[in-house]
């Protein structure tokens, strides 16, 4: 499990953009306390701004959960 800080509307965007780049490879999840919201909806990720989420991929491959915590890294230092 991953995390991530949606600290602004912008962050928001930018986790659902890279998200979109796994969709139909995998499932991918945000969970915030006892809400599961899917990645790959900006309604849904926008609501939960100005929290710290933690991000599971629903997938076996390991090749896929690699790459997705590269990116997730890359869009946290480009803040």
């Amino acid at each position: 499990m991953l995390s991530y800080n949606l600290d602004s509307l912008e962050s928001a965007e930018k986790l659902v953009k890279m998200c979109q780049k796994y969709k139909g490879l995998m499932d991918i999840d945000i969970i915030c306390g006892r809400y599961i919201i899917d990645a790959y909806s900006m309604l849904g990720v926008h609501s939960l701004v100005g929290r710290t989420v933690s991000i599971e991929p629903q997938t076996d491959r390991e090749e896929l959960i690699l790459s997705l915590g590269k990116d997730l890294e890359q869009i946290k230092n480009e803040k």
